[in-house]
């Protein structure tokens, strides 16, 4: 792999509530209450909002919670699928830096506030989380209801901490090391199987999303979805997502050309580099982890 390989400058666009989708005369949306928030404490899920409410959706609805910020929808269960409704109740999971703009916060307080919007949808198969049809985007939006949530004492303490070693870790960087701040340079050339396996076995991609403290560690992805391809001066970079779920994001850099389209499903083993920005459709911002990719292998293909 080339040292000078660099990420490509790009516009990569993420599907948001208008993309294609089953538009069904049985498709309704219900409105819904949350009845208790609280900070999660597990380790599935920590410091992420735990929402527990109640509606009148039938069995199996499907829990849509959207921000001021973004349309997407943010809700998921706690194995990170669709949170849906069972006897009349239901329990959400929302990462709060899916609220927060990002970037947008100097410091995380108590006292800041936030809108999010909620609703029920029954009679929608489709298997992403994020991405809803027309159809079914206009019945969350009129059925939706508003809520504001704010960060717990312990979110606070969380992410704060997050921000104090990051600080910590580019000080450290910049008094010890003349290197380039070119997102490539501080990765290693080679990848470590062993490593690369050990990180996928342990960790999730909350791990990752939330620093830079990836950088230079191998990472073994076994399945994942391509969202976009672009190919430039025989460089390829990739924005693909894991787990079924559009949130949870990679930018990927190949040095060569791969045969990766969008919906292809790949394998891929490269090593983190600084995680990355991209425009969205909608206007925002989204910042991912980044990998430098050894080995792309295009494994099949979503014929949903």
């Amino acid at each position: 792999m080339k040292k000078g390989l660099t990420f490509l400058v790009v516009v990569l666009s993420l599907p948001v509530l208008a993309s294609c989708g089953n538009d069904t005369k049985s498709l309704t949306a219900s409105s819904a209450n949350i009845v208790k928030s609280s900070a999660t404490s597990d380790s599935v899920n920590q410091q992420n909002w735990k929402l527990s409410g109640t509606t009148k959706a039938p069995n199996g609805s499907k829990i849509i919670i959207y921000s001021d910020y973004s349309s997407i929808n943010i809700a998921e269960s706690k194995n990170a699928g669709w949170a849906k409704v069972k006897n009349g109740k239901f329990t959400a999971y929302v990462d709060p830096l899916t609220v927060i703009v990002n970037g947008s916060e100097n410091k995380y307080t108590t006292s800041k506030k936030y809108k999010i919007h909620i609703a029920a949808l029954s009679n929608y198969s489709k298997k992403k989380t994020t991405s809803l049809s027309k159809t079914a985007a206009k019945a969350v939006k009129k059925s939706a209801k508003t809520y504001t949530i704010t960060l717990s004492s312990s979110q606070a303490a969380y992410y704060n901490s997050l921000d104090d070693d990051s600080s910590s870790s580019k000080n450290s960087s910049s008094s010890n090391s003349s290197s380039s701040s070119d997102s490539s340079s501080d990765t290693s050339d080679s990848y470590n199987a062993t490593e690369g396996e050990n990180n996928a076995e342990k960790y999730t991609y909350g791990d990752f999303v939330k620093s830079d403290d990836w950088v230079g560690k191998s990472y073994h992805i076994s399945k994942a979805e391509v969202l976009q391809a672009d190919e430039k001066d025989g460089q390829t970079v990739l924005l693909v997502y894991t787990d079924d779920d559009p949130d949870h994001t990679f930018m990927v850099a190949y040095d060569g050309k791969t045969p990766a389209v969008e919906d292809d499903y790949v394998d891929i083993q490269g090593v983190f580099s600084k995680r990355q920005s991209y425009d969205t459709k909608i206007g925002g911002s989204n910042t991912v982890p980044s990998l430098v990719a050894s080995k792309i292998t295009v494994t099949g293909k979503d014929s949903d």
